[in-house]
């Protein structure tokens, strides 16, 4: 017999054995605070602050192919200034010959076109990577000229500039505002931390007494609410998801549009709520989204009301960077016409494995909708045999099966 609580809880399980630990957090954070000080002892005068999924605290391992990859922490390296004062292959310069001239940094040290990252070594058989990006504070002018664009101008004074590539070594200037996006973000998730974080709190604190003293003693970036999950399952699911495709790692959706989706999605639901109820309220909402694959903005508008966390207006998609009024994280679906598309084929999979799946009579269907939407490894860590089958696994049919199995 089902027993639908207890298969939610199995697949929480899941996600947080995927998380990072409240360790290796605060290794990440100790390691990037040392860069810091050792630009600062360089005459570089730098704050170094978390970016993306760390920020976000929607970490999970990365790199579904390979169930040992290491955490990659991105962090922005924000040297004092703004963008009048010098070139982006400049800033990059200055950052890069401090770090190659370190004992400590050089020999860890990799030179990419868009940041430096710094391996080191496992702790507890798990590694981790610090990706850092240059950046300045962005130019008053353009401020001022998001500010007029923007429908969150409070936001916009965080803004940065960053080299970006353009190949051959030349660099021009690119406006991002992680600290903006990160603020938005918990505006959002904050009636959900008040919901349930202090349960989540004590749970963390009795399960790691040996590094916190008391409950006050956990960072908040270590809390998770039912949105940050929601978020870290989906994200792991679409590694699984895409892995299975041939060239899936160049059209599965950035952990950028997942975290803007979801959350603006996650802003006309209730707090108090679970992470299944929420989790199946996003998805269903994806599924209403994907018929402006079909309908036209006046006849989705009809039909659906003013939805407009995703649009298409004049036949391009359009997914707003809550930060930055000029950056479309859909830009992307506008130039390979398979993203959108296999991302709301990508919304249907997770709705299958994720939630219809708590109500399959069998066990062993259930272990098996689960392992093909988080992968065998990963589940088998978590769970063990649990809802396993003594017989042999019935073989996909590819002319049959659920999508991803077979291609466009």
């Amino acid at each position: 017999m089902k027993n639908i609580p207890e298969r939610q809880k199995d697949i929480l399980s899941i996600i947080a054995k995927l998380d990072i630990s409240p360790t290796m957090f605060r290794n990440a954070v100790e390691k990037y605070n040392a860069i810091t000080q050792f630009l600062v002892g360089c005459g570089i005068e730098a704050d170094i602050y978390p970016q993306g999924s760390f920020a976000f605290g929607t970490v999970i391992r990365p790199n579904a192919k390979d169930p040992s990859a290491n955490y990659d922490v991105d962090v922005i390296c924000q040297v004092k200034g703004n963008r009048s004062s010098l070139a982006p292959s400049e800033l990059r310069q200055q950052i890069k010959n401090a770090l190659t001239s370190s004992d400590v940094y050089g020999g860890k040290l990799t030179v990419c076109d868009e940041c430096f990252t710094i391996e080191y070594a496992d702790i507890n058989g798990i590694g981790f990577t610090i990706d850092i990006v240059p950046a300045t504070d962005e130019a008053y002018e353009i401020k001022n000229r998001l500010v007029r664009k923007s429908f969150h101008p409070e936001l916009i004074d965080t803004a940065i500039a960053i080299p970006k590539h353009n190949g051959n070594r030349n660099y021009s200037w690119l406006t991002n505002n992680p600290k903006g996006f990160r603020s938005w973000f918990e505006t959002i998730n904050q009636p959900y931390l008040d919901f349930s974080g202090n349960t989540y709190r004590q749970c963390l604190y009795e399960e790691n007494r040996a590094l916190f003293a008391s409950v006050e003693d956990i960072p908040k970036e270590m809390e998770r609410s039912a949105l940050q999950r929601v978020i870290q399952i989906l994200k792991y699911h679409r590694d699984i998801y895409y892995a299975k495709i041939q060239d899936g790692d160049d059209i599965k959706p950035i952990s950028a549009l997942i975290n803007a989706v979801v959350a603006q999605i996650s802003s006309t639901h209730s707090p108090a709520c679970s992470v299944f109820e929420l989790l199946e309220y996003v998805i269903d909402e994806f599924g209403i989204y994907a018929q402006q694959q079909q309908l036209t903005l006046k006849e989705f508008s009809l039909k659906y009301g003013s939805r407009n966390v995703f649009s298409r207006p004049d036949g391009k998609w359009y997914i707003a960077n809550p930060a930055n009024p000029e950056d479309n994280l859909a830009d992307q679906w506008n130039k390979d016409a398979r993203i959108p598309e296999y991302f709301f084929r990508w919304a249907k999979a997770a709705k299958s494995d994720l939630i219809e799946s708590l109500h399959l009579d069998e066990d062993v269907q259930f272990r098996a909708a689960v392992e093909n939407g988080f992968g065998r490894n990963a589940v088998s860590s978590a769970l063990g045999n649990k809802y396993s089958s003594t017989t042999s696994p019935r073989n996909i049919i590819s002319q049959t099966a659920a999508k991803p199995y077979y291609s466009l």
